[in-house]
């Protein structure tokens, strides 16, 4: 009797064991499905930010390019004045038409400069904004990997039944949340 007695209270500490056991493997479960979400969100962000970059790059590139046509215009328009200044030399008869053209240069080449400071100006406030998309993007793409680092740890810890596996993939996620937090604060 004594023997069905101990029997009886291992059979029931080992099932107790297993319960345990199986509460942490589903943990462990859990852990990985709240870090594929957390990696799909990062994921999902990098590609946001990736395309923002080109979309901004495309603008600052066009903005560039109309400030190189706007200057070329500009010198075209200077080169023209000297080139009318140097035909009128000696010819004082041309010397009111030249004073016409060289107050419309003026006022041509006052209009281009203001012209050309706001184009400028627009384009590097674009260049401004992709650098950032840029560096959020890297941000969370280096969030990304610590994440999926996670969520193989957790995997394998599971099914090794590793704890100290699993407890490595909690502090990926951490990590991996504080990268993606920073990723859209940009606070480091």
């Amino acid at each position: 009797m004594a023997i069905a007695a101990d029997k009886l209270a291992a059979q029931s500490a080992a099932a107790e064991s297993e319960a345990a056991s199986r509460r942490w493997t589903d943990h462990a479960a859990r852990t990985t499905a709240v870090l594929a979400v957390l990696a799909a969100v990062a994921s999902g962000a990098y590609a946001n930010q990736f395309s923002h970059t080109i979309l901004v790059q495309t603008e600052a590139s066009d903005q560039w390019s109309f400030y190189q046509a706007k200057s070329i215009k500009k010198h075209i328009s200077t080169g023209q004045l000297e080139m009318e200044r140097a035909l009128a030399a000696g010819r004082p008869e041309l010397l009111p038409a030249v004073a016409q053209l060289e107050a419309s240069a003026s006022a041509a080449a006052k209009r281009y400069d203001a012209e050309l400071a706001e184009i400028k100006a627009r384009a590097e406030t674009l260049d401004a904004a992709k650098a950032r998309h840029q560096k959020q993007g890297d941000r969370f793409q280096y969030a990304f990997v610590v994440l999926q680092a996670g969520v193989v740890l957790s995997t394998v810890a599971a099914s090794a039944r590793r704890r100290e596996l699993w407890i490595a993939a909690i502090l990926c996620g951490l990590a991996g949340l504080l990268m993606v937090a920073n990723s859209y604060l940009l606070v480091v």
